[in-house]
């Protein structure tokens, strides 16, 4: 294959797409691994961030009732 005047023989083009095609492949699988777990460690962490207003909210409740039954 003649290519810019030099002749570039068509197995080493397309063995040099491959190897560039097989890292790009790589390299998304290891993106796409690394966002699935940032993505559970999200989905944790606002699980305890709620659990923790939720225990928040109730201890207020409970103040609230305390202070109610102090005042009568």
């Amino acid at each position: 294959m003649l290519a810019f005047g030099v002749d570039v023989p068509l197995v080493e083009i397309i063995f040099a797409l491959a190897l560039i095609i097989f890292v790009l492949l790589i390299e998304t699988i290891v993106i796409i691994s690394l966002l699935m777990k940032q993505m559970h460690k999200s989905k944790e962490l606002s699980h305890l961030i709620e659990k923790m207003s939720d225990t928040l909210l109730n201890i207020k409740r409970a103040e609230i009732e305390e202070l109610d039954k102090l005042r009568r």
